[in-house]
């Protein structure tokens, strides 16, 4: 009765995260916070092109430069809805459906991941409530370009890594492939699972050898694998960038600029930009015009992305709490993945540092574009996403270490409490 109870909350959770993404999307305009949908050369041109006319654009101007998977999809959708209504606003607005789909596939998934750890009841209560009410995840639901269907794709990825690494089975192998190279196709970021793979596949061998009587059928045997492993995913993620840079000389690898004087912030100084003290933090919301400092950026950005909300009365006390209790989340985030490392447990543990690997791989590769790039709209939280979802793994790690604490209940309701107060106030400004 216990576990039919415990499941029964579960899907109240899920059921009020589609309500609450079915409000956001339906009280938001596909022409309001979304990226990507300049005229010309956009995100929406390019999903017309291919719904349209059958093909990809014969351009790579714009955001035509993106692999096509999530455009593909979008056109299919396109060419279905238009069936019963063909106005192209109506079109337009139906977007924000496709990529709510892909939010919704993005908590089964997760759950699937907390599945494979074991995380108890409780444990999977809190990372849910995270899943269906952060307000990024919920703001991305409704944005209509690629990012929420690479967040999904990846996702997989680390999901049959995980089975594949326990089991060995050839199913999730060629399964893990697919998904590797689908993920880059949706948005080149994608590659970043390659190296969380890379490091997996060497604990593999490493193993293997261990316990093998003939190394040399070991590693032949591993190479085959390895050699499958580029033939699936390879041709499937860089199949476009190859057309392109054949084409129009595109780098393979190539990351618009925005060339946009209004959001260059390449005047400030380095400490400026990355020293964790600014005034701006006294600003509500983020404003990629004019702010430059980044880790008070991210700080408002990882809840309320590169937008203003609603301000006045009750709202501003409610936005600054948030922001102090996204502090504390991030804090929190942090202090798991710390903890993690230098308890070094034997479970889980290589799986944890593929884990750490990413949530590195991409901090790094944020920076990076933001020291190359230096505008205001390349410091979304949108880039580095996938340490949000790495967090909300490692805070289960950490709540199921300390269920043998005696202080076990405090600790798991202080933090719940906290999360939970973070998540209310902010989906009231959202979707106020």
């Amino acid at each position: 009765m216990k576990q039919k109870n415990s499941n029964i909350i579960l899907i109240i959770i899920i059921a009020l995260a589609i309500v609450v993404r079915i409000i956001y999307v339906l009280k938001t305009p596909y022409t309001e916070k979304q990226h990507d949908i300049e005229p010309n050369g956009n995100g929406l041109s390019y999903i017309f092109s291919i719904a349209d006319n059958g093909k990809l654009p014969q351009d790579n101007r714009g955001q035509h430069y993106h692999p096509p998977l999530h455009q593909i999809i979008s056109a299919g959708w396109i060419k279905i809805i238009s069936i019963f209504n063909s106005d192209k606003i109506f079109l337009c607005e139906s977007l924000q459906f496709v990529t709510l789909i892909y939010s919704l596939f993005i908590i089964l998934v997760m759950n699937k991941i907390f599945k494979e750890f074991n995380f108890s009841y409780k444990v999977n209560l809190l990372l849910n409530i995270i899943l269906a009410f952060h307000p990024t995840l919920i703001i991305l639901s409704g944005s209509i370009n690629n990012d929420e269907l690479c967040v999904l794709l990846m996702l997989c990825s680390i999901l049959f890594l995980i089975k594949w690494f326990k089991s060995d089975n050839l199913k999730y192998f060629g399964i893990l492939a697919i998904f590797t190279g689908l993920s880059v196709m949706a948005k080149t970021s994608g590659a970043l699972i390659a190296l969380p793979i890379i490091y997996i596949f060497l604990v593999k061998l490493k193993n293997e050898l261990k316990n093998s009587t003939n190394k040399s059928i070991t590693i032949k045997k591993n190479l085959c694998l390895y050699i499958i492993f580029a033939s699936i995913s390879l041709p499937i993620g860089l199949w476009y960038p190859i057309r392109n840079n054949i084409l129009f000389g595109q780098p393979i690898l190539y990351v618009m600029d925005p060339h946009n004087a209004n959001l260059y912030v390449g005047n400030y100084s380095i400490l400026q930009r990355f020293l964790p003290v600014s005034s701006e933090i006294f600003s509500m919301y983020c404003d990629p015009w004019t702010h430059y400092n980044i880790p008070i950026y991210l700080l408002k950005c990882t809840l309320y992305g590169e937008y203003s909300w609603i301000t006045g009365g009750i709202c501003n006390a409610m936005y600054y709490s948030t922001i102090i209790l996204n502090a504390f989340f991030i804090i929190y985030i942090l202090y798991s993945i710390i903890k993690n490392v230098i308890k070094k447990e034997e479970n889980n543990m290589h799986l944890k540092i593929a884990f750490i690997i990413l949530f590195l791989l991409n901090i790094f590769s944020y920076i990076t574009m933001n020291l190359n790039f230096p505008y205001g709209c390349t410091m979304d939280f949108r880039y580095m996403i996938s340490t949000l979802f790495v967090g909300i793994i490692f805070i289960g790690f950490e709540l199921k270490s300390i269920e043998t604490s005696k202080h076990k209940n405090l600790i798991y309701y202080i933090v719940e409490t906290l999360i939970s107060i973070m998540l209310v106030f902010s989906n009231i400004i959202i979707l106020s």
